[in-house]
């Protein structure tokens, strides 16, 4: 028997007294049924045993032997669950836990696991490559990236791609992308919900939410308070609001999608590296990275429930099973709590204790005292001529029982963690230049394997794509070589000698040439009659100048001895000038910078002059 103790505290984190069970094969497999889609799987990457947690009682009732890396997580079908990992996916048979083939996946980076209706799927949003596990499992391309999908009640999965401003559909069971029929605004950052059983489109660029009716986008309804375009919402509603986590404002809103809109709520975060939102429909899940905490807060943004997550090396994973509660694992899978629907969090590592089953054990011996049945000592044999009697010892004194004190056992040392991929980069961004972008972000953690390089990709939304690495110190780098006026959304993953972990990705930005003044207008001339006496029409004509980034207000004309005139077109006539005057005609483009300046360009003249 295992005992628990602190130094057993990353397993025991898991499974408590249950590990027991299940490492002498004290727990016997379930039927598949007897468990369903109700709990969770949960990968032990230290123990390669993958546990099924019941949501409802926090008990673990079962246990299958898979094979899985570091970091793996866990989906579940009606028959088969998967462990899913960076370089493979292993299936396991739900009713004999034994575990069966193995895939690959299609792209080098951390899925998001759905279990639904027609699924369960893994959705690889920077490839735009879908899984749906079963047998064979299908693998469906998207055509590009894709934020995170939603999946109606009738198995209809929505997936939006920010490159060409399309929300397009996957049938259940159907083998490819159904359409794309809502058209959003392209290169708008943006996220999916689901608001009352219909998906709800959130453009974080412009603060508005459109509900999706008819197969029709609805008119945007103001989230009503300020919103930064890499701000994330839940896939599910939380009592009928949109649930939306503003990393960079570190706030939560909570935004109603009805026309016209309730007041928001809106909840201030304590500081934090925050993952997340999950909503079970009654209230919303964050996870705080830096404190190690899990957080719940209600449909009026009060907090529920707080509890810690015990390992805070890593990235903890949050998932929503299909029976609506909330589950949240640290980055060996050695330890899960679980978020009921009304808030209330449990620490699977306190909420169960098995302890072994058999016949009782006998009493321990008292002093004095043999466990030992008595011998009969053989009767001694007859004396002999030749055997003398022998003489008579005293008996000696009898001395009492030695008495025996049991050495304390010590526990074994625990086994070692091994290494695994690095986690995700935190608070990845980006910042436009002229033709370029500087992209910064925080260390990922390294999952006890030093960082040795940081891989830095983009896709632009004309469908460019590039990549650069730098070293493992780095937390910033420069991309030139990009198009001004294309949209780009950058991506970071770190890569030690385990292997490259998941990306973060930044929100999408632009870049666009410096502003400055306007050149000069092109090909300025002063047209007019020379016989006309004693004065003269004369006429000014120019093209059209390089704005320089600037927006055209208007053209500043002075002329000698005339006053100035602000002109919207190309040309401008100065009626009954002297003929034997000399005036000199100036012509500037007045433009308006992105930050509101008024900027005045460069000057381009012509003169007129009598030539007799």
């Amino acid at each position: 028997m295992l005992k628990r103790s602190r130094s057993y505290a990353l397993v025991a984190a898991l499974v408590a007294g249950a590990l027991v069970a299940a490492l002498t094969g004290a727990a016997t497999p379930l039927p598949g049924g007897q468990f369903s889609l109700s709990g969770h799987w949960v990968f032990n990457s230290l123990l390669q045993v993958a546990f099924h947690i019941d949501g409802a009682t926090t008990n673990i009732d079962a246990h299958a032997e898979v094979q899985g890396e570091p970091g793996s997580q866990v989906v579940q079908g009606d028959t088969h669950g998967y462990v899913v990992g960076p370089a493979t996916i292993t299936q396991f048979d739900k009713a004999t836990l034994a575990s069966q083939q193995s895939i690959s996946p299609p792209a080098n980076e951390q899925p998001v696991g759905i279990e639904v209706v027609g699924g369960p799927y893994l959705v690889y949003r920077n490839a735009g490559k879908i899984v749906r596990l079963g047998d064979p499992p299908t693998i469906i391309t998207v055509g590009g990236a894709v934020s995170t999908p939603v999946v109606t009640s009738d198995g209809t999965m929505w997936l939006h791609r920010q490159d060409v401003g399309q929300i397009c559909t996957l049938a259940k069971d159907a083998g490819q992308i159904a359409g794309c029929p809502i058209g959003v605004p392209a290169g708008h950052p943006g996220a999916l919900t689901i608001v009352d059983e219909k998906p709800v489109f959130v453009d974080t660029f412009g603060g508005t939410l459109h509900v999706i009716d008819g197969g029709k986008l609805g008119a945007g309804v103001p989230v009503g308070a300020p919103l930064s375009p890499n701000a994330r919402a839940a896939t599910h509603d939380l009592g009928g609001r949109a649930a939306i986590l503003d990393p960079q404002r570190q706030t939560l809103l909570l935004a109603d999608t009805r026309n016209p809109p309730g007041k928001p709520v809106t909840v201030a975060l304590p500081t934090g590296d925050y993952d997340g939102p999950v909503s079970t429909g009654d209230v919303v899940v964050l996870v705080d990275r830096q404190s190690g905490n899990v957080l719940t807060y209600t449909p009026e943004g009060v907090r529920k429930d707080t509890k810690p997550v015990t390992r805070k090396s890593g990235q903890p994973r949050l998932s929503r099973g299909e029976d609506n509660r909330v589950y949240v694992e640290d980055s060996d899978g050695t330890q899960v709590l679980v978020v009921a629907k009304d808030g209330d969090v449990r620490d699977v590592s306190t909420a169960q204790r098995q302890e072994p089953t058999g016949p009782p054990a006998p009493p321990p011996p008292t002093p004095g005292t043999s466990t030992e049945a008595p011998v009969a000592a053989p009767p001694p044999a007859p004396p002999t001529q030749q055997q003398p009697p022998r003489q008579q010892q005293p008996p000696r004194q009898q001395q009492p029982p030695r008495q025996q004190t049991e050495r304390p056992r010590q526990p074994a040392p625990p086994p070692p963690i091994p290494a695994g991929r690095p986690g995700a980069p935190a608070s990845v961004s980006a910042a436009a230049g002229n033709g370029s972008a500087t992209v910064n972000w925080g260390a990922a953690p390294d999952n006890r394997a030093n960082i040795t390089a940081y891989q830095v990709t983009w896709r632009g939304s004309t469908g460019q794509t590039g990549s650069m690495t730098v070293g493992g110190g780095a937390r910033r780098t420069t991309v030139n070589g990009l198009s001004n006026g294309v949209s780009y959304v950058f991506t970071v993953a770190a890569t030690n000698r385990v292997g490259t972990g998941p990306g973060a990705s930044a929100a999408a930005v632009t870049p666009t040439a410096p502003v400055s003044v306007a050149e000069a207008p092109g090909n300025l001339k002063a047209t007019y009659d020379v016989d006309d006496r004693p004065t003269r029409d004369v006429t000014l004509t120019w093209r059209r100048p390089a704005l320089n980034g600037g927006t055209l207000l208007y053209y500043q004309v002075t002329a000698t001895g005339y006053a100035t005139q602000q002109v919207q077109g190309t040309s401008v006539t100065f009626d009954q000038v002297e003929a034997s005057k000399v005036v000199t005609f100036t012509v500037r483009a007045i433009t308006r910078a992105p930050d509101g300046r008024t900027l005045t360009g460069r000057a381009a003249t012509a003169v007129h002059r009598d030539s007799q």
